[in-house]
């Protein structure tokens, strides 16, 4: 268990917040940290809800990806900046089906 300071911040929501996350932290897990503190508070929660993406320097990240594996392809450092959206809905129509 190594914790890990970073920023987080809904995007939409105007608040950072200060999180530890843990190395064997997953995205989905590392989304928790951080929506706990907006979504439902200051932030409505969506209607339809599909999930959340983590987005660093704007590229999203596999939900199931664990923090620990992130550095190793990317710099990350003590305070690095997460956006955490909620995930855009994928049409599930097939060819043909009306959009």
């Amino acid at each position: 268990m190594a914790l890990f300071p970073i920023i987080g911040r809904v995007v939409g929501g105007f608040l950072p917040h200060l999180v530890a996350v843990d190395a064997d932290d997953t995205m989905d897990e590392i989304v928790e940290k951080v929506a706990v503190h907006s979504v439902g508070r200051r932030l409505p929660r969506p209607s339809r809800h599909v999930g959340y993406d983590v987005l660093l320097d704007g590229e999203p990240l596999p939900p199931s990806a664990t923090f620990g594996l992130v550095p190793a392809e990317r710099e990350v450092l003590p305070l690095q900046w997460f956006d955490v959206r909620f995930r855009e809905e994928v049409p599930t129509g097939g060819f043909g089906s009306p959009p």
